[in-house]
């Protein structure tokens, strides 16, 4: 990975950004990605698009979403401990013993998500699983009034590692699901950019989308998809290497991180985009992986297929390992070739090509 390339990934994960809270991560995003597009659009939710005119009718959505799971504040007790519940997809059972950091008004405020100590279990009483209604965040307040000088019932708070580098190409972060859609579609109008200095305009117009508000509802992107109503959709996100320790190796398909991004085929993806992706794939020498949607695909594709009278999609994803944790891991390699096979798959779009099955 280039290094210009690397520290905008590192910038973009590292930003805090929860469902509804994630402008601070839009800005870091548009501000590399404007230079690469004809211009920029933001709609109220927070939605941004980075357009490119085409020379034909033909258009394609490539989107990644924004936000991260987190928690958001509901009650401050006497004591001044914060009573919190969700923002997306949030297990109860690794958060105990967390660092968390409350996205204020005032600025970030450090907590920690305590739990008894494992000495105070009665002797032959199995320790208690918690759940989310038992877990509170200490800030170091006394009284609810210290507290209150410092957080807000409605703060967000979200969880988890910065950036770090593992070894063998991999890294941990707590949001790669879905930073990394958002950078790999960022990537893909920079390499679109740098060809069109050797090469004329793409045929088809790209809308390439930072997304809002997926983890808690997948509903964003349709409102972009609403709007310009392109020829084809691609969803870029995170889906489950299926290797990992404790995952079923018989309902499942083997998916593993560093060998390629990951072509759904099924149900909800269009049989015809799906093609197209892999002779994108084959034409860019870019090894990929497949996974079966069945009917769903729990990622932006399935709000913009159900757009006006429909539109075709397809979804592209980034092999992930201990998804919804502190500490996601992914291979760094999946990411330049991600970005590699969708940069040919929108070059070799043809004005001449139907996705109407004949």
């Amino acid at each position: 990975m280039r290094p210009q390339s690397r520290d905008f990934l590192v910038r973009l994960l590292n930003v805090p950004g929860p469902t509804n809270f994630e402008t601070p991560v839009q800005r870091v995003w548009r501000k590399y990605a404007e230079p690469f597009a004809d211009r920029i659009e933001i709609d109220a939710y927070g939605n941004n698009t980075a357009i490119v005119e085409g020379s034909s009718s033909l258009s394609v959505m490539l989107v990644g979403h924004s936000d991260e799971i987190g928690l958001i504040i509901r009650r401050i007790d006497a004591q001044g401990m914060l009573w919190f519940g969700p923002i997306g997809g949030v297990d109860a059972t690794i958060l105990a013993g967390t660092r968390v950091r409350i996205l204020s008004r005032k600025g970030e405020v450090p907590g920690v998500i305590g739990f008894p100590a494992i000495h105070l279990t009665p002797r032959g009483e199995i320790p208690k699983t918690p759940k989310l209604g038992d877990l509170s965040i200490d800030i170091g307040a006394n009284t609810k009034r210290d507290a209150e000088k410092l957080v807000s019932v409605g703060d967000p708070a979200i969880f988890g590692e910065d950036f770090r580098e593992l070894n063998g190409g991999f890294a941990s972060h707590r949001s790669f699901d879905n930073r990394v859609g958002c950078f790999v579609v960022a990537e893909v109008l920079r390499e679109l950019r740098a060809n069109r200095t050797r090469r004329k305009r793409p045929a088809a117009t790209i809308y390439g989308v930072s997304s809002v508000q997926e983890e808690t509802g997948v509903w964003g992107a349709g409102l972009v998809a609403h709007r310009y109503m392109p020829t084809v959709g691609i969803a870029i996100d995170v889906t489950h290497d299926t290797s990992t320790p404790g995952i079923s190796k018989t309902t499942l398909p083997d998916v593993v991180c560093g060998k390629g991004p990951v072509l759904a085929r099924g149900i909800r993806n269009n049989r015809m985009v799906g093609d197209l992706l892999e002779e994108a794939g084959r034409a860019a020498k870019v090894p990929y992986q497949i996974e079966i949607d069945e009917g769903h695909t729990g990622t932006d594709a399935d709000a913009i297929s159900v757009r006006q009278t429909g539109i075709v999609v397809g979804t592209v994803s980034i092999a992930c390992r201990y998804m919804h944790t502190p500490c996601e891991v992914i291979h760094l390699e999946d990411l330049t070739r991600t970005v590699a096979l969708l940069t040919r798959f929108v070059q070799n779009l043809s004005p001449k090509v139907s996705f109407i099955p004949r």
